[in-house]
């Protein structure tokens, strides 16, 4: 779905997201610009001249206040208005909000996808959806990884080195450009010995540094947390325990259901405890799918059961891997919680056991109705409040991503990845260092940095805007809307005009009232009839623009909202519709 009616081509007519030239040089500068923010909705643009690479193109979350909202998608339309000049994009690893807008973006431009294997893999499953069908055989992917040397993106030559995250296959990305080297690290920590992976070398990453960076993009989620994060292998005692603990429950495990390495635990702990692996939940099964075809699960076949098959075993030797572990609404476990899952029933005595992160931002209440609806059904729910060592975050905390910037000694600094109390400590970190507040961008969506001849500056923001989906996409008006509907209700007119033989009005009748959500019929009736006469009286006085009722009509949409704000303190959606008789 094309949300802005952006035409692919070059137009002649100056857009406000046409790329903002030198003024003061034939030189072009390179940009890196924000457009996506926060903590997801990841997408950074590097421009130099007549060529554009993104890193990363990926989903965010629906806050409380978006209304019916699904998910939410960085805006496209600076890279479609640029199409002509996009190079590729690369994405640096295998996590929604890194990559799960792709296949939306491929819908309006075929671009090239630089990714590893197992993104690749992810991407693909995506555009198994019935809404990017013709898609899928069209997609062109280069294989990017640590081993595959250097890309030419136009002026933009590129490569990768590993990096150590929840989700195997992680890269930092090097970017030479005619400014100077890049280093964008999206989200990453410092584990020495991770499930998956080779730790992350710093060796690699000093001699990749050696001959001086220009800029160090980094993660800077876990900036305000104070040491270095700990391994994942702290977790290897963690599940044996639990299932020791717990030999003959029904058992169910949720976690985030792209992290493979935390799933290698679960099933070796599973298997040793006599237990098979049912992969519960859409997106937990494609993933365990994924993995094993590309050997990051490498277990018998019969380590796993069909969740339409695990009826045939006892709960004691099962575990549910089941998707959910943020309490999204309709998910595998939302629906298990509330005994409406067509496969599985909870057992009263049943375990179910979160290992995810503990407070992600905006799903505290969604968690909490889960877990209440878990502990009605019978089942006793296991989490960070009451069982140590569950989980372990993907992101570095402070001294780790200090380590990194020390290692790769930048001239400027662009934190990421972050909310913008993170970022602004992330910033605070590296200035406590010795370095100048202004060789560090705190940047919010839409942001520029401008590189010419080895010094930075500000560049002009860009307007950008979200994109809100809900099934089939809407724009932020919508959301709006729906925001003032649930807050402070609707308030319809209705005006009966009749029509004279040019179409003019030529009187008005009776006017009807109806609202949802503002106030109730008793004790609106006194307010009702206030409103109708003043209705009345800008219908009287407007009776000579009989032939502009759109102009009438904003009026008494205005007048009315006026009015019913001094009487309740309200602003219910005022509507205005008329009926011809």
């Amino acid at each position: 779905m094309q949300f802005f009616n952006v035409k692919k081509e070059k137009k002649e007519k100056k857009d406000f997201v046409n790329t903002v030239s030198n003024e003061k040089s034939d030189k072009p500068v390179l940009k890196l610009i924000a457009v996506g923010d926060g903590v997801t909705k990841n997408l950074t643009v590097y421009e130099y001249g007549n060529d554009i690479i993104a890193v990363d193109y990926g989903i965010g979350f629906p806050g409380t206040d978006d209304i019916g909202v699904d998910f939410i998608i960085p805006d496209m339309r600076y890279l479609l208005e640029n199409s002509h000049k996009v190079r590729g994009l690369i994405i640096t690893h295998a996590h929604a909000d890194h990559f799960g807008a792709v296949p939306h973006l491929l819908k309006e431009l075929n671009l090239p996808i630089y990714a590893n294997k197992l993104t690749q893999a992810y991407i693909q499953n995506e555009l198994e959806e019935k809404q990017f069908k013709g898609i899928k055989d069209t997609v062109k992917y280069h294989l990017l990884d640590a081993t595959t040397g250097v890309a030419d993106l136009g002026v933009f030559k590129v490569s990768a080195f590993n990096v150590n995250h929840s989700v195997p296959g992680s890269l930092g990305i090097v970017i030479d450009t005619p400014e100077g080297r890049i280093i964008h690290m999206a989200d990453y920590k410092i584990d020495p010995s991770p499930i998956l992976d080779p730790p992350m070398s710093l060796e690699q990453l000093a001699d990749i540094s050696k001959n001086g960076v220009l800029c160090l993009a980094s993660d800077s989620l876990g900036s305000r947390s104070k040491g270095s994060i700990p391994s994942e292998k702290t977790l290897n005692d963690t599940f044996p325990q639990l299932f020791a603990k717990y030999p003959t429950q029904q058992l169910f495990i949720t976690t985030i259901s792209s992290n493979i390495s935390r799933m290698y635990q679960i099933t070796d702990a599973a298997i040793k405890a006599g237990r098979r692996v049912v992969p519960m939940g859409r997106s937990i099964d494609s993933s365990v799918k994924i993995a094993r075809s590309l050997g990051y699960l490498p277990f018998p076949d019969n380590a796993f059961v069909d969740l339409k098959k695990s009826f045939e075993y006892t709960p004691d030797t099962l575990v549910y891997l089941i998707a959910g572990c943020f309490g999204q609404k309709g998910s595998a476990l939302d629906r298990l919680s509330r005994g409406e899952h067509r496969d599985v029933i909870i057992e009263k005595g049943a375990i179910v056991i979160f290992s995810a992160e503990p407070n992600p931002p905006g799903v505290d209440i969604d968690v909490e109705d889960v877990s209440s609806n878990l502990v009605l059904s019978g089942a006793e729910v296991i989490d960070h409040t009451n069982f140590d060592n569950l989980h372990v975050s993907g992101h570095g905390h402070r001294d780790d991503l200090f380590k990194i910037a020390m290692t790769v000694k930048p001239k400027y600094y662009v934190p990421n990845g972050g909310t913008p109390i993170q970022m602004h400590a992330y910033a605070n970190m590296i200035c406590e260092s010795g370095v100048e507040r202004d060789k560090v961008f705190e940047l919010q969506a839409g942001e520029v940095v401008e590189f010419s001849n080895g010094y930075a500056k500000k560049g002009k923001k860009i307007e950008v805007q979200d994109l809100y989906f809900d099934g089939i996409g809407v724009s932020p008006i919508v959301i709006e809307d729906r925001k003032v509907l649930s807050q402070d209700g609707v308030f319809v007119i209705i005006v009966a005009r009749s029509l004279d033989e040019n179409g003019s009005t030529g009187s008005y009748g009776k006017i009807e009232i109806v609202t949802r959500g503002f106030i109730y019929v008793k004790e609106a009736r006194e307010l009702v009839g206030h409103a109708k006469t003043l209705i009345n009286n800008l219908l009287t006085k407007n009776s000579e623009k009989s032939d502009d009722w759109g102009s009438l009509k904003f009026k008494i949409e205005k007048e009315v909202s006026r009015f019913l704000f001094k009487e309740t303190g309200r602003k219910p959606m005022v509507i205005v519709h008329s009926i011809n008789v």
